[in-house]
């Protein structure tokens, strides 16, 4: 994941004098900010930080901000500073703002605080407002959430979602509108046939498919039967991987969604493979950035599972509700091939993760070939979510959730060839199973609750959080 850049502009008093008087102070302040942001190894400040004493200067420091390309600006206001300068300055900036003042009696800081912040607002520009030292691990919690958010919010904007195939089984709430998707999250849906991943399939170079398959061999279960899983539809399988890589990096697609069912599962192989190791962080190519890709050409998942990739760096899971037992307390999500095998072992050796794994002929159902990429996922907390459209209207529906690794038997209950995860709620399962209104589910390792309810505010879509 890319760090998040955060421009630091300073605002002070309008008055020459006073402000003379108040630089050096408004400068520790900023570097007090700067060096704590910088410390957590997720940001990194662009730009010169400036001090704005002066509606000319809130104008042209804005601008020299703003080509820096910050995807969010802190406001520091630590004094009473003039709240239209804030104002000009946000007008010019057009970005998530954090107005941020720190714990001094001895200043008007807070009172600086809720007049910045209450200007914008009033005239409709978007803001967070932190009161408290950033070195206060809480307060800079906040504000790592914020950034997270803008981070997902600024580099989602003019990104490509590529869409091979259409709509899958009947699944209408994988669609999505692109002139709503342009309109709300700035990205753009482009459409190509599946058939293009069957014609630069046999242009693969064999020496790749040969290394491609020599990799798997090496590190993980292969469980051939001579009838779906061969080496041969395991070589096919990773020649589509290899197309679809192709036309991702062609078209320059951000993520990518491909509907496999049934024309890919039926006539020729799934494309679980490609759905496991695009969203993976290391393929046998080496390591590489996780690309979100999702089944079914499930437009509405893969953005989901675009802003959580944002908002944390993290591979995110593809996967399905099947069963919940009430003995257990457990959701069994599993789905129909494949989930990025960095969960199998959360490690950032991809051996220690693919020893868990392994290749199994696809199901009976499938007329086609090839194998489902099976393993039980490790435990850890989990945010689980899905944007979905009501009406009209984006919603983005979080929960949150305790993965528990569990012996292999379990799989016995659903379906064996597929990867699980096995999930405790920490809400109850009837609210999860009233307010998620989709089969399919996603989720990320962490706790991520804040940084999408910020991505909701700043893009203006409710924001349902599912909790007791």
């Amino acid at each position: 994941m890319s760090k998040i850049r955060v421009g630091i502009l300073s605002f002070s008093d309008g008055r020459a004098s006073v402000h003379e008087d108040l630089s050096g102070y408004i400068a520790d302040c900023s570097l007090r900010i700067r060096t704590a942001l910088e410390k957590t190894g997720e940001v990194i400040i662009c730009g010169s930080d400036r001090t704005v004493s002066g509606n000319g200067q809130a104008r042209e420091y804005a601008l020299e901000l703003k080509a820096e390309l910050p995807d969010a600006v802190i406001f520091n206001v630590p004094v009473f500073a003039f709240p239209n300068f804030s104002l000009i300055a946000a007008s010019v900036l057009k970005l998530p703002v954090l107005v941020i003042s720190n714990v001094n009696g001895g200043l008007p800081g807070l009172g600086g605080l809720q007049a910045a912040s209450s200007l914008m607002r009033q005239c409709g520009y978007y803001c967070e407002k932190v009161w408290g030292d950033i070195e206060d691990q809480n307060v800079l919690a906040r504000c790592m959430h914020f950034l997270r958010a803008a981070h997902a919010v600024t580099d989602m904007a003019g990104q490509t979602f590529g869409l091979i195939g259409g709509r899958s089984i009947g699944m209408g709430s994988g669609t999505a509108s692109a002139d709503r998707w342009q309109q709300v999250f700035g990205v753009d849906i482009d459409h190509m046939d599946q058939s293009e991943i069957l014609r630069r399939a046999e242009l693969v170079p064999e020496d790749k498919v040969e290394r491609a398959a020599q990799w798997l061999k090496d590190r993980v279960s292969i469980a051939y039967d001579s009838d779906k899983l061969t080496e041969e539809s395991l070589r096919q399988q990773i020649r589509h991987y290899y197309a679809t890589k192709d036309i991702c990096e062609e078209k320059d697609y951000a993520f990518v969604g491909v509907k496999c069912h049934y024309e890919l599962s039926a006539y020729y192989c799934t494309q679980c493979l490609a759905a496991a190791f695009f969203n993976d962080p290391y393929d046998w190519d080496g390591p590489k950035e996780t690309r979100v890709f999702t089944c079914e050409a499930d437009a509405e998942g893969g953005l989901t599972m675009q802003v959580m990739k944002e908002i944390s760096g993290l591979p995110v899971i593809f996967s399905d509700f099947r069963y919940y037992s009430k003995k257990k307390n457990l959701f069994y999500f599993c789905n129909c091939g494949a989930m990025a095998t960095w969960y199998a072992g959360q490690s950032s050796v991809p051996e220690e993760n693919l020893k868990k794994v392994t290749l199994k002929p696809i199901i009976p159902k499938y007329a086609g070939k090839g194998c489902h990429v099976e393993y039980i996922a490790a435990g850890g907390q989990m945010t689980f979510g899905r944007i979905t459209h009501t009406d009209g209207k984006f919603v983005f529906s979080v929960f949150t959730g305790q993965a528990k690794e569990m012996p292999e038997s379990m799989l016995k209950a659903t379906c064996e060839q597929w990867p699980h995860m096995f999930v405790e709620p920490d809400v109850s399962y009837e609210k999860v199973i009233e307010s998620y209104d989709c089969n399919h589910i996603h989720g990320v390792l962490g706790n991520y609750v804040e940084e999408i309810r910020y991505f909701c505010e700043m893009k203006g879509i409710e924001f349902n959080y599912i909790h007791e």
